[in-house]
């Protein structure tokens, strides 16, 4: 096989360069993906990827070679909302005589479904050396429950060369078995396809690892290469295979360590002293009097005498006007508790940035599968361990900034701005 010396090299420093941006972006697991759709996945600004796609296929008894089909994906997070990269193929079949593939390609994904929007949606734009040529796709998503389905469109460049183009369609989804466990398939054809070429499909058993930011892919396809190029394209051979993600979070190099808890700060609630208002109760104890002798015993008496000249001067009655009553008035609604939700995703604060007015509850939400925390610097607050799925609310009624980070991911980090 050749392989070119330059291509890895460029490729790298094209990957690494958007490093230096620091905008936090979705992070997407292959629990969200079929094998053979990924457009929408633009990874977190600050990590680099390294995917490892292993296709293989067996030849029949008595020889039973085993022939590989590995693709490697390196690329990084850029800008708010895209995914710079490369993948390279050592042993591909989209170009005569032309083993080693590489597509050079850039994604972005306008909408995010978690973000509000009706649904995700994404592009990449790529060029392809073994074809000379540039494809494109477009996908939009939608997930309902454990259901995420997934359809997709491509221009691809012929492999003849030329201005030729082709497009091809097709669609997939995901299934979601539990927090740790999805099934997946998709299908994809071309507009106009040659004798030796097939629908492309895939079928597989997804896994997020509990406790670690990787995720495995175990499936069943008959497409070759993990290009646009390859995807595209099936043949009449089932190759099994496996795809494992390794992200690398370059922050954890460079962050300055904060200063880590040992556990959940207790918090200072202030018991409110309780004011009774109402006037005082003066309390007139009852007197027993006791007749003299031949004496009747006098009535008892309901209240205290009153003055005998004040009950003789008796001050002229007015006839007040009559009032009707007033209605009742209902109690004032109360307010709507403002709520703001954020996530913990792809091991980053999403959004990173915060800003609220006083009185504002911020909820972290934990979507990736290893544990977390939300721990102010300053330690006013601390969430303690959030496990997969679990999530941490907290109020925030003071005016001022505050500045978080995960205990177990110092590397995490964030603000708050409550104004």
């Amino acid at each position: 096989m050749r392989c070119s010396r330059r291509g890895p090299s460029v490729a790298l420093a094209l990957a690494v360069l958007p490093l230096a941006f620091a905008a936090p972006v979705r992070g997407q697991s292959l629990l969200d993906r079929p094998d053979n759709v990924s457009t929408d996945w633009v990874g977190n600004t600050g990590t680099l990827y390294f995917n490892f796609v292993h296709r293989f296929s067996t030849s029949a008894a008595p020889e039973r070679k085993v022939t590989n089909f590995p693709t490697f994906l390196v690329a990084t997070g850029i800008a708010s909302r895209g995914l710079v990269g490369f993948n390279y193929a050592t042993n591909s079949a989209v170009a005569a005589r032309y083993p080693n593939e590489y597509e050079f390609f850039g994604r972005y994904a306008p909408l995010q479904q978690e973000d509000g929007a009706p649904f995700d949606l994404g592009g990449q734009l790529d060029y392809n050396l073994a074809v000379k040529g540039v494809d494109a796709e477009l996908s939009a998503a939608r997930r309902d429950g454990p259901l995420r389905l997934v359809a997709v469109t491509r221009l691809i460049a012929d492999t003849l060369g030329g201005d030729k183009r082709r497009f091809s369609y097709g669609g997939g989804g995901t299934f979601r078995l539990g927090r740790f466990v999805a099934i997946t398939g998709d299908v994809a054809s071309l507009s106009s396809r040659a004798p030796d070429e097939k629908v492309a499909w895939s079928a597989g058993l997804h896994v997020a690892l509990p406790n670690t930011p990787h995720t495995l892919s175990l499936h069943v396809s008959n497409a070759t290469t993990s290009t646009l190029q390859g995807l595209s394209r099936g043949g009449d051979t089932k190759r099994y295979g496996f795809e494992f993600t390794i992200p690398v979070h370059v922050a954890r190099f460079f962050a300055s360590p904060e200063p880590v808890a040992t556990a959940a700060e207790p918090a200072n609630v202030a018991v409110p002293t309780v004011v009774d208002s109402s006037p005082p109760v003066t309390v007139v104890p009852s007197v027993r009097v006791t007749p003299a002798p031949g004496q009747v015993s006098p009535a008892p008496t309901a209240a205290p005498p009153t003055d005998t000249a004040a009950a003789k001067t008796e001050a002229p009655r007015t006839t007040a006007p009559t009032r009707s009553a007033a209605p009742a008035t209902s109690p004032a609604p109360r307010a709507t508790p403002k709520v703001l939700v954020a996530r913990m995703k792809g091991q980053s604060f999403i959004p990173e940035h915060i800003e609220v007015a006083a009185g504002t509850t911020v909820q972290w939400k934990n979507l990736d599968a290893l544990i977390h925390t939300v721990t102010a610097v300053d330690k006013s607050f601390n969430s303690g361990v959030i496990a997969a799925d679990g999530s941490y609310s907290h109020l925030f009624s003071r005016p001022g900034t505050y500045a978080i980070y995960c205990m177990a991911h110092p590397f995490m980090k964030g603000t708050v701005v409550v104004k």
